[in-house]
């Protein structure tokens, strides 16, 4: 992925974890990507801190290697909801304890030990959209306010 941005693990190593909206451009950009993937057909992506860059413009780009490695939607899922405590925490092993609560909800349920038990990568970026709309309201409404 050389020559489109930093790899997010360097990226978290040299500035620091991602927080507040950063962390959650990151988590709705991957979310998405993964969603549109599995329109697709696609599973089995290998999602991980390693694989996902931050561009140059803000964008977010996966690299995926399509049909290499057994794998099902519910694990990338999973995967993704470890990039994101990966991204927040700067550690593959972080507590989802740091993350806004959003996020934490989509985390867990992700994260839940039975696949058939996680949610689909449309159904998490409903909730992330959701949270994304809820705040640009909340901060209109804080600006008619004032």
């Amino acid at each position: 992925m050389s020559g489109q941005g930093a790899v997010l693990s360097d990226f978290v190593r040299t500035s620091g974890p991602l927080r507040g909206q950063a962390l959650h451009r990151l988590a709705l950009a991957c979310a998405s990507a993964v969603a549109k993937l599995h329109a697709r057909g696609n599973v089995g992506l290998r999602l991980s801190h390693k694989s996902v860059a931050l561009g140059a413009h803000g964008q977010v780009l996966i690299g995926w290697q399509p049909g290499v490695t057994p794998g099902s939607a519910a694990d990338d899922v999973l995967a993704w909801a470890d990039l994101v405590v990966f991204a927040a925490t700067g550690r593959t092993d972080g507590d989802p304890a740091v993350l806004p609560p959003a996020l934490h909800l989509a985390v867990r349920q992700c994260r839940q030990a039975d696949p058939t038990a996680r949610p689909r990568a449309a159904d998490v970026l409903r909730v992330l959209l959701g949270q994304s709309v809820a705040a640009a309201v909340a901060s209109v409404d804080g600006l008619l306010a004032s």
